[in-house]
């Protein structure tokens, strides 16, 4: 059974640009997806691999950079209680200028001097300083996080939702998706993990992915991991900022992100001409966070000028949210239509109505480059209405998820090619 092995670096995912490709910044493959290596011989127990590199650290948000330490120090982000983690950043991200612009910096000009004398003597007088200091520092808001979640853990998960036995790949998670059948528990059968294992594949009817049974514990297969139990819907969920996202849905500030989508194609599409390859299931099955959530709510358009987000949604599931619901669920609500009173409501500009009508003759046109192979399997409807993803314009590139800042649900981060 395998296990994805993260890469820290994009680099190693960008080969050097050759004639004709479009842009040598995608890359070649998805940076958090992988291959899982199957279980070929029941008998040889399972070992996870280990990890190639560590997992990359996490943006620090600008406003917790320190920008009066000297050159060479180094400062610790604060972290809460109930936090086991920390790393340092560098303070030579932004200097502030210590030299002054002409000569020594130790040397002050006596003329500046002299006037910072004058200003202090003549603005103190009338007045007595307190010999001590009546204001106190406001507490800090301490904002929990959950401990960092180590590569290995987050492998043994990936691992666990759909494993490859033989050459059957099964669904081996709580919550397979919603047009599949449910399975079996082991339990309410007389079989063992051996004859389930041989019950996959039939020389006379081919594969049999269906007749996997929950609930099997075997040496081969990656054990179950506890840190993702089942959400308990007698407690309430965490704050977004007190959860850990999936790489997948993670935000970055800049460059590659780890998945490449563009939200108004299928997540499920192969991007050809790019190289990149698709989601795979198992990808689609790894957890959307950690710990479990039953419902993500979306409710901010990242550099939006309206005053709020038209079209928020909410991303359910009981037995815990998986990456294929929020992709699932941001794509299926841009496919919606635009209405009337959406369109000349207040919300939409002269200018974002100009946007979204060019985006939708774009997307619409069978003649366009872009639509080439779409228009030849009948995918472009010249006639189509105009739908929410017109209203993006170009900025259609999936930038991942973060906390939004009032603290009642998600943002969704979009930005162009």
């Amino acid at each position: 059974m395998g296990d994805i092995q993260f890469q820290a670096s994009t680099f190693k995912h960008q080969l050097p640009p050759t004639k004709g490709e479009i842009s040598p910044s995608r890359p070649r493959w998805q940076q958090y997806g992988g291959f899982y290596r199957p279980v070929r011989d029941p008998s040889v127990p399972w070992v996870p691999s280990p990890p190639h590199s560590p997992m990359p650290l996490t943006n620090a948000p600008v406003f917790e950079l320190n920008f009066n330490l000297k050159s060479g120090e180094l400062s610790s982000l604060d972290s809460s209680p109930t936090s086991d983690w920390s790393f340092t950043l560098p303070p030579n991200i932004i200097q502030r200028p210590t030299v002054h612009d002409h000569g020594d910096p130790s040397l002050v000009p006596k003329r500046m001097s002299t006037m910072r004398r004058l200003v202090r003597r003549f603005t103190s007088r009338g007045r007595s300083r307190p010999s001590t200091s009546t204001i106190t520092s406001p507490e800090p808001i301490d904002k929990g996080k959950m401990p960092m979640l180590d590569s290995p853990s987050r492998s043994a998960a990936f691992a666990q939702a759909r494993p490859i036995v033989g050459n059957v790949q099964v669904h081996n998670s709580d919550s397979p998706p919603q047009h599949f059948a449910p399975l079996q528990h082991i339990k309410d059968t007389n079989m063992t993990p051996e004859d389930v294992f041989d019950s996959l594949y039939s020389p006379h009817t081919g594969f049999h992915p269906e007749r996997w049974k929950h609930g099997i514990e075997h040496p081969s297969l990656p054990p179950r991991p506890t840190r993702w139990a089942p959400p308990d819907p007698t407690k309430p969920l965490p704050f977004p900022w007190e959860v850990q996202l999936n790489p997948f849905l993670e935000h970055v500030l800049f460059g590659v992100p780890c998945v490449y989508w563009d939200v108004r194609e299928d997540v499920s599409a192969a991007h050809g001409d790019e190289g990149c390859r698709p989601l795979t299931p198992a990808d689609f099955a790894q957890p959307a966070s950690w710990p479990f959530l039953t419902h993500i709510y979306i409710n901010a358009l990242a550099d939006d000028m309206a005053e709020r987000f038209s079209w928020p949604l909410m991303v359910i599931n009981p037995d815990g949210i998986k990456v294929r619901d929020v992709l699932n669920c941001v794509y299926a609500n841009f496919r919606e239509g635009v209405r009337a009173d959406e369109y000349w409501g207040p919300h939409w500009t002269t200018a974002k109505r100009k946007e979204a009508a060019k985006a939708h003759g774009r997307r619409t046109d069978v003649t366009a480059p872009e639509n080439e192979w779409k228009a030849l399997e009948g995918y472009v409807d010249p006639n189509d209405r105009m739908r929410r993803i017109d209203y993006l314009g170009q900025g259609t590139l999936f930038r991942g998820l973060g906390p939004n800042p009032d603290g009642t649900g998600w943002v969704l981060y979009l930005g162009q090619d």
